[in-house]
This record gives structure tokens, sequence and C-alpha cells, in this order.
């Protein structure tokens, strides 16, 4: 499983703040690796300012960005960890997902990201913020938590229904490649 191409499947999980989509992508998770599966996850930190990153300044990948490198990468027994320094300004989704397709992924889920055209999930617990996010999101193809009554053809989940989820996306997606 895992091969480089750029036909990753791609899906999101947008909802609002504290909405559940960090704890349903887990659980997703867990069940896609525990079947062997690959599995890439991208998060919008939309809380405001840059994520909170840990790093020695003694290390050389921290050196190296002080001095002004955009990117640096640091590998060691298999582990990769990469930070770039959007100093002018957001690092656009598409360059991030054009990495991550360069990876040997099976599936790629984005946490986040409202207005981007992929394939999408919505994490609602009411009418009032289904209806909000419909009319930002583009490309919504389900929704969980909240049961939407006038809405057809949208895939309809409760958020304990993660292994649901699992087998549509390997239904839909994983099978087929």
């Amino acid at each position: 499983m895992g091969s480089l191409n750029n036909t990753i499947p791609i899906i999101q999980i947008t909802g609002y703040k504290k909405s559940g989509k960090t704890s349903f992508i887990k659980k997703i998770i867990r069940e896609l690796s525990e079947e062997g599966y690959r599995v890439g996850v991208i998060k919008h930190h939309g809380h405001g300012g840059a994520p909170d990153i840990i790093e020695p300044e003694h290390t050389d990948t921290a050196q190296f960005q002080n001095e002004g490198a955009y990117m640096t990468a640091v590998e060691g027994e298999g582990v990769l960890l990469m930070k770039l320094d959007g100093r002018e300004g957001t690092i656009p989704l598409e360059q991030i997902v054009s990495m991550y397709q360069q990876m040997p992924l099976d599936l790629i889920l984005i946490e986040g990201y409202k207005t981007a055209p992929y394939k999408k999930f919505l994490i609602a617990s009411n009418e009032q913020e289904l209806e909000s996010l419909l009319e930002v999101s583009e490309n919504v193809i389900g929704v969980i938590g909240c049961k939407p009554e006038e809405i057809s053809g949208l895939i309809s989940l409760d958020f304990n229904q993660a292994e649901e989820f699992t087998k549509y996306v390997t239904e839909e997606y994983l099978k087929r490649r």
C-alpha cells in the first residue's frame, strides 16, 4: 500500500472550533492504520498565530532557519521533521497537498480549511451550524453530528459512527486504487 502519485484521495473534515473534528479524525486514522493503510493528515491551525513549535535553538535545523532558510528538514531513523517559514504569509493548502502527494500515502485527510475545494464532511452539532458551514463550503458529501432534515444526497453519520465512515472511505476511495 502507499504509492507515489498525485491521485491520492483527499477528504476534508471541517467544522467549527471544538466541534469534534480532531477526535473523529483520530478514530479514522486508528482504524485505517490497523487495516494497513497509510494516512496523511493536514491540519489548519485556525486559532490565530503560528502553531507552537518546540525546537531547541542549538539544533542545526533551527540555526539554518535563523539564518534565513525558508524550509528545513531533518531525517533520522525513519522520522522526518519539516519546517517551512511562511514569512511572506500563509502557505497555500495546494502546496502542502502537493508535498503530501509525493509521499507513499493511501489517503490524505484535511482537518479544517472550510472553503477548500476538496470533497468534505461537515461536523455540526445543530442545524444553525450546518447551515452556516454549507454557506462557505463546496463539494460537501456528508454531515457528521447534526442530522440534516431537508438535504438529500448527503451521507449522514453520528459522532460514534467512525467505523461506518471508515467503511465508506475504504469502499469508495481505497479499494479502487
